[in-house]
């Protein structure tokens, strides 16, 4: 696989925990900060499938066109968020897909 094609984990910390985490044990587990940004998200439920991450992508990339105040910026890939542990029901489960956007100019 292309770099661009492999997944990447990530769990999400508060600003306020940062000078608490502990140092991972595992050389190839990383922390780092990431800097703040606006994202549209859809909100579902059920297992995800990369066909459905496709599908919502465009879907959410075809609602922003006629959004008048955000834009998808320029070169914005998909995230998806998932929020359950692996056995949990599949209706109950929640998960998001999100873009990141900016403000249009006036």
């Amino acid at each position: 696989l292309e770099d661009q094609d492999k997944w990447q984990m990530s769990f999400v910390m508060p600003s306020k925990y940062g000078a608490n985490l502990p140092l991972p044990k595992d050389p190839s587990v990383r922390i780092k900060e990431v800097p703040k940004k606006v994202v549209a998200v859809v909100a579902f439920s059920g297992f995800v499938t990369d066909e459905d991450v496709k599908r919502r992508e465009l879907k959410l990339r075809d609602a922003l066109k006629g959004d008048r105040q955000f834009r998808v910026k320029e070169g914005a890939s998909v995230e998806v968020a998932q929020y359950n542990p692996p056995f949990t029901l599949p209706f109950t489960r929640r998960n998001e897909i999100a873009l990141e956007v900016e403000r249009k100019e006036e």
